[in-house]
């Protein structure tokens, strides 16, 4: 019985449904799909002439190697095979392959029609135009903040050792850790220096690596300018919330990160099917290291910054908005909104 669809309609319906285009062996025998939304699977679109299946086996072992898909691990694989019927067709479903892949086999018996080129044209059209898209998302910026930020922060570390321990609360206090009661005296400005100072060099390091993983995404998403108010003012909220909810000295970038978490939360309000592609290992690189930190600095570990500094993130980026957004009132409701999470931190933090 022949199929109702073939090679190049099935490959154009996998990418209007979220397939990428990851390669082609011409003339169009081959083509490996990645399945953005699954995340974790592949698909090999196989168009054989062949009438035995030990043959197409050997072809198809041929294509592994050649698209090198025992690189893709222990990921999901369906092997789609088209074409007419083999002889021994009852044998297809006992073909095997030494990959560490999951691989499932799918069959349609069809033979190439008139409409197969327009399919091919309409499918290699539609990839580029959303691989154009998906580059677009993320050129709107490149991650020149992000490097000041380490460089900035490495020189308070650095002065701040050179001077004393970071260790130490004395340095600490010197070099603008929030502490309450200075904050209550008026010196304000320590809502804004812990973010550029750290207890300890394992401290620094954790926090810069995190900020060097996570933060060249979120500058590109959103453009340099962005960025920047984002992590700034995300910092400003998470250390206010640190100064309404607990006594403890502390200092650290952490707060801010977690706004930058907090700005891809909203980037994912906007675009959930490219936030789940995309989020991925930067965003858990942070977290995941923000647990180890949890373990080796236990209490010491200033919770409320980081919610803070997630909740902050996140309405500092409806303030700014996306580069390709342009909604007034949204962020005039989000400006509002910053103002009373702000006010109602310091309010409740000074009184």
């Amino acid at each position: 019985m022949l199929a109702t669809t073939c090679f190049w309609q099935d490959i154009y319906q996998a990418v209007e449904n979220g397939g990428r285009i990851e390669g082609i062996l011409e003339p169009s025998r081959a083509l490996i799909l990645f399945d953005t939304k699954a995340g974790d699977r592949y698909d090999l679109y196989v168009q054989t002439e062949k009438a035995w299946a030990n043959h197409v086996a050997t072809d198809i072992h041929a294509i592994l190697s050649a698209f090198r898909l025992s690189r893709i691990g222990r990921k999901r694989l369906t092997i789609h095979i088209y074409g007419e019927r083999l002889v021994d067709e009852e044998r297809i479903d006992t073909l095997t392959f030494d990959i560490p892949a999951k691989v499932t086999l799918s069959r349609a018996i069809c033979s190439p029609t008139t409409e197969e080129e327009r399919f091919r044209m309409l499918a290699i059209a539609l990839d580029r135009k959303k691989k154009g898209e998906l580059k677009k998302r993320f050129s709107f910026g490149k991650p020149q903040v992000v490097y000041g930020l380490l460089f900035v922060t490495f020189l308070v570390m650095w002065l701040a050792e050179s001077v004393g321990s970071t260790l130490d609360p004395n340095t600490l206090i010197a070099f603008g850790a929030k502490v309450n009661p200075l904050i209550e005296q008026g010196e304000w400005w320590r809502l804004i220096t812990p973010m550029f100072l750290h207890i300890g060099w394992f401290h620094f390091s954790i926090n810069m690596f995190a900020l060097f993983s996570l933060g060249p995404l979120v500058e590109r998403m959103y453009g340099s300018a962005r960025f920047l108010m984002i992590y700034v003012i995300g910092g400003i909220l998470a250390t206010t919330a640190s100064y309404a909810f607990s006594e403890s000295i502390s200092a650290g970038a952490s707060g801010a990160l977690f706004g930058l978490v907090g700005a891809l939360l909203y980037f994912g309000l906007r675009d959930r099917s490219l936030f789940m592609k995309t989020l991925g290992p930067p965003l858990f690189i942070m977290l995941g290291l923000n647990v180890g930190l949890a373990f080796v600095l236990g209490a010491s570990l200033d919770h409320f910054a980081h919610v803070g500094g997630l909740v902050g993130g996140f309405v500092v980026s409806g303030v700014v908005g996306l580069p390709d957004e342009d909604n007034r009132t949204q962020r005039i409701l989000f400006s509002v909104l910053t103002i009373i999470l702000f006010g109602f931190l310091y309010g409740y933090g000074s009184w």
